[in-house]
């Protein structure tokens, strides 16, 4: 399976802007013969959207980004960050991630481990994965992680979580695990 990575810069609230470098992106990797496209965490609104996603139309025009998205696919497969709806209790947005295949549903995977330190404050507004499992790719089962549910015990002093979204997308046999990330810019930072 050949993988592409879309590394591209989205601007936070350029939701046109950041469909263009998606797509552009995609095209691109599509003509390289990639199976698959991954492109950043919530590239669609910039990370991070902060109260952005408070305004009435903002996540609605995100969800239709990825909808246009969706429909100008060809054969790669597109694995995007975006904002999702909370549909149950808590707070109003999930950090998520779709898998997006020409002619197939929309599966989607929601962040479960939220930062809330340094400049991060993400459970202000997203609620956390209520569930853990692999999408389906082809015939395999691939396990999505977005940002920190991939840091895992092993690389970490001490845990931050009790929540280890590996282990489980392991224990439910996902053949691959993917991960989507992204970090705000500042000045002086490591790259």
């Amino acid at each position: 399976m050949k993988i592409g990575f879309a590394q591209i810069n989205p601007t936070v609230g350029d939701l046109r802007g950041n469909f263009e470098k998606i797509a552009s992106a995609y095209d691109q990797l599509a003509r390289a013969g990639a199976d698959i496209v991954i492109a950043p965490e919530l590239a669609v609104t910039g990370y991070p959207p902060q109260d952005l996603v408070f305004k009435s139309r903002f996540v609605p025009e995100n969800l239709a980004v990825l909808d246009q998205l969706q429909k100008r696919l060809n054969k790669p497969a597109l694995l995007v960050g975006f904002v999702d709806r909370n549909e149950g209790r808590g707070k109003p947005f999930h950090n998520a991630a779709a898998l997006l295949q020409a002619g197939e549903p929309l599966q989607k995977t929601h962040k479960s481990l939220l930062p809330t330190y340094d400049v991060f404050d993400e459970d202000r507004y997203f609620e956390p994965a209520r569930e853990i499992a692999p999408l389906k790719f082809r015939g395999y089962r691939i396990g999505v992680t977005i940002c920190e549910d991939i840091w895992t015990e092993r690389y970490l002093p001490r845990p931050f979580y009790d929540v280890d979204p590996v282990r489980a997308l392991v224990a439910q046999e996902a053949e691959m695990i993917l991960n989507v990330s992204a970090s705000p810019f500042s000045l002086r930072k490591p790259a």
